[in-house]
């Protein structure tokens, strides 16, 4: 039996530049109560960024409560972040607390939060003054102790020039910044994060595995990874699960990654004719729905991204593609 490989969630794996200097600045700023503001692409690590700041911190054996401020609709994101009291909206069937009051002593971790609503922004900058939370439906305000860190795949600064995030509450976030760098940037990083999780995924799935040929190895290092460490781990999962054991070999991996890796021809750019000539005769519903599937494949999936490129909130396209799925 191979030997337990450590969770891949709880570690920084990669001995780069970049990740010494971050395993840095998370040792000076784990001690403080200072609050952390994390960007990076998606899939590089914010979240484990933060739970690393909390594990050395003196909360560390406090809770650690994370909320993506993208993937929940807007009207229900204050009840979620500040709890609410029973019959204070429909569906409020009983008290609820929310995840300030649920991380008292530890640490309230906010992604995505650039996607928060304009009037939620308000609430928190008050309760990041005040220390004190106010669920909605209640008259008393309630005290907690809780440490925020949040991050944001986006650029916070464009998004404050924007309009779009209060500056006020960007500054009063934005004490020491913590910028997680793309896998390309990470140099034989992506190897060392490749080896570890081949040896976790055959472990788990309970198969043998030698390790990477030097022929996966130099493709792994010439990828731009655009989802970065989650796309990595997604391969080595498909490699594991999919095959039996051996060295892994190019053959071995999805014919995507080996399609990402083939530089191809620029393409022609289509004239407003070219683009409505498979749209003329279709129902309005669904040219909606197509537009919105094509914008969720060209950003990986993510529906905070989608929203920023179709100008519209995420929540509405959450209920929409909800609906899709109600018969």
């Amino acid at each position: 039996m191979t030997e337990a490989a450590p969770p891949l969630e709880t570690a920084f794996i990669g001995s780069s530049e970049p990740m010494r200097q971050i395993e840095t600045t998370i040792c000076a700023v784990a001690r403080s109560t200072a609050t952390v503001f994390i960007t990076g692409e998606s899939g590089t690590g914010k979240e484990l960024c933060a739970l690393a700041v909390h594990a050395q911190s003196p909360r560390g054996q406090g809770p650690f409560i994370a909320l993506n401020c993208g993937a929940i609709p807007q009207d229900l994101l204050e009840s979620e972040v500040f709890g609410h009291m029973k019959g204070s909206f429909t569906g409020a069937l009983s008290d609820k607390p929310g995840a300030a009051s649920a991380a008292d002593g530890g640490t309230l971790f906010l992604d995505e939060i650039c996607e928060m609503a304009p009037a939620l922004q308000t609430k928190l900058l008050r309760f990041l003054q005040t220390s004190t939370i106010v669920p909605v439906g209640a008259t008393r305000p309630r005290k907690v102790n809780v440490r925020i860190i949040c991050a944001t795949n986006r650029d916070p600064m464009e998004a404050v020039r924007s309009g779009q995030f209060r500056e006020d509450l960007f500054y009063r976030l934005f004490v020491v910044p913590i910028h997680m760098p793309p896998l390309r940037e990470r140099g034989t990083d992506v190897l060392e994060i490749a080896e570890a999780a081949l040896h976790r995924f055959a472990f788990e799935e309970q198969k043998i595995f030698q390790g990477l040929s030097p022929e996966v190895r130099a493709l792994f290092l010439s990828l731009p990874w655009p989802g970065n460490v989650r796309q990595l781990l997604n391969v080595i999962r498909n490699i594991v699960v999919l095959h039996d054991e051996g060295q892994v070999q190019l053959s071995m991996l999805p014919k995507s990654l080996h399609a990402s890796s083939v530089a191809e021809p620029a393409p022609v750019a289509p004239t407003p004719q070219m683009a409505l000539a498979g749209l003329i005769g279709r129902p309005l519903a669904e040219i909606e729905r197509m537009v919105i599937e094509a914008s969720l494949a060209q950003t990986g999936g993510s529906v905070p991204k989608a929203a920023r490129m179709l100008e519209l909130s995420p929540s509405t396209l959450y209920r929409k593609i909800e609906a899709w799925g109600k018969p």
